[in-house]
């Protein structure tokens, strides 16, 4: 067996980069030749797929390989897609926004740190001016980290908060969250008790344990009984949301508590 050391090791560390920017520049590269096919022939759902894997590949890529911020944008983009019901005027160059910005991030000498990350990526064209008129809801410069394991209560529950004019970015895994709320600085973080690994109050806990992160509103989500001893152990003045039917009452409370509204 031959032991890897010293500058073997970072010859291969180096090597894996270079592959992965190579892998990155490609997948931009498919990502604009598609957007170039939309824009002659219409958005086919073949060519929205094809997009959609291209931006599902980077971002698996990103987390793997020190680019949280390829990532990160590539994230945004999947919901984007996810909320793109009805092709408007502004999709095609909503979305060559963010290919020309992952390509940006990607010819970057040094990558941005956490608190410039923030700002690319809450600068990223909203799912939500897409989906709704601003005659029909205003829509407020607020960014709610949602976190839940279930995929169709966060397809619901996102519907609903981004019918209040919010965006919305939702993960599954509580200690991916950790990681996505130290970058993105979200307003405020909803999560649901009941989780893999960490409950939804391990989760806030550890956020108000957190330099970059012990300022941001925290709420859980439950439909557990309110004097439940695990919401003993809750950090102060987070908010309780019920679940169900009550959902749309205490979420509102919430945003006047946190003045995000």
């Amino acid at each position: 067996m031959v032991k890897v050391i010293g500058a073997n090791a970072d010859e291969l560390a180096q090597r894996d980069e270079l592959e992965f920017r190579d892998e990155a520049t490609q997948h931009i590269a498919e990502m604009n030749r598609l957007l170039d096919e939309i824009a002659a022939q219409g958005p086919a759902e073949n060519l929205l797929e094809q997009f959609r894997r291209h931006g599902h590949e980077l971002q698996g890529a990103g987390r793997s390989f020190g680019y949280p911020v390829l990532s990160m944008i590539a994230h945004r983009l999947g919901a984007y897609l996810d909320d793109l019901t009805d092709w408007q005027d502004r999709s095609q160059n909503d979305l060559q926004i963010f290919v020309d910005k992952l390509g940006e991030m990607l010819e970057r000498k040094s990558q941005p740190a956490d608190e410039e990350i923030a700002s690319i990526v809450r600068a990223l064209p909203s799912h939500i001016n897409q989906s709704f008129s601003e005659k029909d809801v205003e829509i407020r410069n607020v960014e709610i980290l949602l976190v839940t394991p279930a995929r169709a209560v966060a397809k619901l529950l996102a519907q609903q908060i981004k019918a209040c004019g919010f965006r919305v970015t939702t993960l599954a895994d509580p200690v991916e969250a950790l990681a996505m709320a130290l970058r993105l600085r979200p307003d405020m973080v909803l999560t649901s008790q009941v989780m893999t690994g960490l409950n939804g109050v391990d989760l806030l806990r550890a956020l108000k344990a957190i330099e970059g992160t012990e300022k941001i509103p925290g709420a859980v989500l439950t439909s557990q009984d309110l004097a439940a001893t695990v919401f003993n152990r809750l950090p102060q003045g987070t908010a309780i949301i019920r679940t169900g039917g009550n959902f749309a009452d205490d979420f509102a409370k919430v945003v006047t508590q946190f003045g995000l509204g």
